[in-house]
């Protein structure tokens, strides 16, 4: 695999932990995930600050959905939108236009298997038919044509991260820039599909920083971990497992000499991103699918699911509804996070159907880790992967630890299997899985805005895929097509 590399700047001014100050405009850092949406902001005279949901909490569920309109709704308006939380909780009543984890499909052909693996799990969304665009679009009675596309649904999302920011900045401010985090694995179409989403938000990308890199940045903040010139570049792998992917980045940290103003020479920190590896799907969403998996067949095997199947002379999967699979999922995540820290947990699930409870769904985490045991080996794949695309000499035992981010880390035979690898003592810390990620791209805002004046960080970041262009040239005689290609 090769790799396109960028170098950049990236520049801070710290005052203990996250402290960045001497800017003369808000900027907003934004971490829009698969389950959840984080925010930071930077704004004269305040240090680095997390944006608050409205319920106060750190982070927002990554959904959208649209209340239908009720007898007393004045004609011509439109319908009530509702976000985070909020709008899960409206799934459980109107699954058909609540729009949650939208970011695997943003610049994804609509016909594509992840495409279809979404509707599988959402059944209640239909797709509508755009002769002008072959991307992703819902059909919606709370759009005025009827559908809506992708990036108008994650715009909406992303300007009420905005608005939040706003808000947190005090009056007078209105937020323009920003920069966001994107899975290095990204392609430039997806990456184009989130800018505009943004644009029609009302934001301007600054840059896309790759969830590693925002990391490593957060990491390379902290005043705990210094790089000079009298000590060797260290090697840390940021392995991050989100809701739906996984990545490993191998990163490289560096005490650099640079010119500084005049004659002087200066001691800069480095930061490279040296190789990545990556699996698309596999995620807290895959676990939960198999514990959504488990609760069912619970279920069909209850005295309730029995007699239901017998009241309606249908198989179950004809008879629970949209509103029934919600539930499910929903359940399954809580009991997943439950695992997580107990050896058991119990699924219940008042009206799965109508006049129709599910109690006593028990599973143990002995039960859970079995049916996930197919998942170790792809545990493990990015970080050989991205071990190989760095082409360290030493391979592993070059590496000096590895840094756990993104909320499915945190998953007990996730980490089992990480240590098992690396082992134990390499495992770092220091570092808050949840928000690294936001407050690293946020802080490459700072460093890019020409309203602060900061301390140097460089940074070289990469994209795993090949930029490229091809075209017919008009010079030649015999029309022969000429390649050229940025690697």
């Amino acid at each position: 695999m090769r790799y396109f590399s960028r170098l950049s700047t990236v520049t801070v001014l710290l005052f203990g932990f996250t402290g960045i100050a001497s800017c003369s405009s808000a900027i907003i850092g934004i971490d829009f995930g698969t389950e959840f949406i984080k925010a930071a902001l930077v704004k004269p005279g305040v240090n680095l600050e997390i944006v608050p949901t409205k319920d106060s909490r750190r982070k927002e569920a990554a959904a959208i959905a649209f209340k239908p309109k009720g007898p007393t709704s004045i004609e011509g308006t439109s319908p009530e939108r509702l976000y985070g939380s909020d709008a899960l909780n409206l799934a459980l009543r109107f699954p058909n236009d609540v729009y949650p984890n939208l970011k695997p499909l943003l610049g994804v052909n609509a016909t594509d298997e992840s495409v279809a693996a979404y509707l599988e799990r959402y059944s209640s969304l239909k797709l509508a038919t755009n002769a002008e665009r072959p991307t992703v679009s819902f059909q919606s009675s709370a759009s005025p044509d009827g559908q809506f596309a992708l990036e108008e649904l994650v715009a909406m999302q992303l300007a009420s991260v905005k608005a939040s920011g706003e808000a947190l900045a005090g009056k007078g401010y209105v937020i323009t820039d920003c920069v966001m985090t994107v899975p290095a694995y990204f392609t430039s179409e997806q990456r184009h599909a989130l800018q505009t989403a943004a644009q029609i938000a009302g934001l301007r990308v600054l840059t896309f920083i790759s969830d590693g890199a925002a990391v490593a940045l957060n990491y390379a903040m902290n005043p705990l971990n210094e790089f000079s010139l009298s000590t060797p570049p260290k090697h840390h792998i940021i392995y991050d497992m989100g809701a739906g992917s996984t990545t490993a980045s191998i990163v490289k940290f560096s005490g650099k000499s640079v010119k500084d103003y005049g004659k002087k020479n200066k001691t800069v920190v480095e930061v490279s991103v040296l190789g990545v590896g990556h699996d698309r799907q596999l995620g807290g969403d895959l676990f939960n699918q198999k514990v959504r998996n488990f609760l069912l067949e619970k279920f069909i095997d209850s005295p309730a699911g029995k007699r239901l199947v017998k009241d309606e002379g249908k198989p179950i999967g004809e008879i629970l509804t949209g509103k029934s699979y919600a539930k499910l999922w929903r359940e399954a995540g809580r009991v997943r996070t439950i695992l997580s820290a107990n050896n058991d947990a119990v699924g219940s699930i008042e009206s799965i159907y109508p006049d129709v409870d599910f109690r006593n769904g028990k599973i143990t985490r002995a039960e859970f880790e079995s049916m996930t045991s197919e998942y170790i080996d792809r545990i493990i794949e990015p970080i050989t992967v991205a071990i190989k695309n760095a082409k360290l000499p030493g391979g592993l035992k070059d590496i000096d630890s590895l840094i756990l981010t993104g909320g499915a880390s945190r998953t007990p035979f996730v980490q089992k299997a990480i240590i098992g690898l690396v082992g134990e003592d390499r495992i770092a810390k220091n570092v808050n899985a949840d928000e690294a990620a936001v407050i690293g791209a946020t802080f490459r805002g700072a460093g890019m805005s020409k309203s602060c004046r900061v301390k140097e960080i460089r940074l070289s970041d990469v994209s795993v895929f090949n930029v490229g262009l091809r075209y017919k040239s008009e010079s030649s005689e015999n029309g022969k097509n000429v390649s050229l290609y940025w690697l």
